[in-house]
């Protein structure tokens, strides 16, 4: 997931065995761009905290690069990672504690938060998949692909990602063209109105890796001589794309 994309979304190898991931989806408002990250520094001082405690793997902060612009629905995502389901119940517990050890310049930030930005919507990501470049630590850009699965076809849908194309994210990875990638699926919210229900998330070290040339070279070297056609049809008849996001890693606790 995830998710996970999720998703972001500074993933490790550790967090992609199963873990969960709780994205909140941002929205700056009118001109408080620089106290709302302002305020994000702070809440990454108050998630490094809650790292060493063991309470969340991970943290951090991906801003939206495509699609951006005053009509998008969001300007950035705050994800958190945790090992397990417990953990989502027990973020907050303490939150008086916390809130009160901070310095006092601080915390007045911190209680301004809803001043700066609206949390636009909420989700809870697995993450069921990943393969990542050997000494991984974090990757500058993230490329989130939305996808929805017909019914009854999740077999299909698992079955094309982990056994058809993973190996080529692999050789990817292995040449040199991207740091990792991840698969993930939305535990909640969940419905037949949802217009997703998984994505897959590409990360990159280089802003040029992105649109890299190679990746047919990687096609090439796990299946010489297949057609782009057949390729095509054994990837687009198992989901449908919603959208791609490009967002960038600004703030982590990593």
């Amino acid at each position: 997931m995830f998710a996970l994309a999720v998703c972001c979304f500074f993933y490790n190898s550790s967090q992609a065995q199963g873990g969960y991931v709780l994205v909140d989806y941002m929205k700056i408002k009118p001109g408080m761009y620089d106290k709302a990250m302002e305020c994000e520094k702070i809440w990454k001082e108050i998630h490094m905290n809650r790292k060493q405690q063991g309470k969340i793997t991970g943290w951090h902060i991906e801003e939206m690069i495509v699609p951006g612009g005053t009509s998008s629905e969001y300007d950035y995502l705050a994800v958190t990672f945790v090992k397990n389901w417990d953990d989502i119940g027990h973020l907050w517990d303490n939150w008086a504690a916390e809130q009160k050890a901070l310095p006092a310049d601080k915390k007045a930030i911190v209680e301004k938060t809803d001043t700066y930005r609206d949390r636009v919507k909420s989700e809870i990501w697995r993450e069921q998949d990943g393969i990542f470049k050997k000494d991984f630590k974090g990757a500058k850009y993230v490329v989130e692909n939305f996808f929805k699965v017909p019914a009854n076809g999740w077999d299909d849908y698992l079955e094309m990602e982990t056994r058809f194309v993973k190996p080529v994210h692999q050789k990817n990875i292995d040449m040199g063209n991207r740091a990792g990638w991840v698969l993930g699926f939305v535990v909640a919210p969940q419905g037949s109105d949802m217009p997703y229900d998984c994505s897959t998330v590409d990360l990159f070290d280089k802003w040029e890796d992105i649109d890299n040339e190679q990746d047919g070279k990687a096609w090439e070297a796990i299946y010489p001589g297949m057609s782009n056609a057949h390729i095509g049809h054994r990837i687009e008849s198992t989901r449908t794309l919603v959208r791609t996001e490009i967002r960038e890693v600004v703030q982590a606790t990593d």
